[in-house]
């Protein structure tokens, strides 16, 4: 059998989730919101400049993911679990959410950054920024990281 590397779970390897990340304070990184393309593994730039003035209203005011270097928002495409799960499926969603989640947390510490995970946000303002509709799509946890 073939080795593979699997680096976050997914109940029936379905990957419900999509990354962005906002750019904010990065070297050698135009800031902006980007999307996680897998298949090409990079960032695509979604929607260029600070945003800062946009993340803290949606973040429930939360002054330090207006001043992160890196925000990663989580959102889930409901379709890809629900069509095979039914209702269960959302709990997979979530279970996959917080594998990534805690996936970036090693990551951060490992390089000797600090990380904080949020789930105060507002639906709709965060759905907006990142352009994403909602329904189909929908923002469901984030972080930030930065310096500790």
């Amino acid at each position: 059998m073939p080795a593979t590397i699997c680096i976050a779970p997914s109940a029936g390897a379905l990957y419900p989730i999509e990354t962005y990340v906002v750019v904010q304070q990065v070297d050698d990184l135009e800031p902006g919101i980007y999307h996680f393309n897998v298949s090409d593994f990079e960032l695509d730039l979604l929607q260029t400049g600070d945003h800062s003035d946009e993340i803290v209203p949606a973040f429930l005011n939360q002054h330090f993911l207006g001043a992160a270097p890196l925000v990663f928002v989580w959102t889930a495409v409901y379709r890809r679990n629900m069509a095979k799960y039914g209702d269960r499926g959302l709990r997979y969603i979530f279970l996959d959410a917080g594998h990534i989640c805690q996936n970036l947390l090693l990551a951060a510490a490992a390089t000797g950054y600090g990380a904080c995970p949020v789930a105060a946000f507002f639906d709709s303002d965060l759905n907006s920024l990142l352009e994403v509709d909602g329904e189909e799509e929908t923002s469901i946890y984030a972080a930030s990281v930065g310096e500790v």
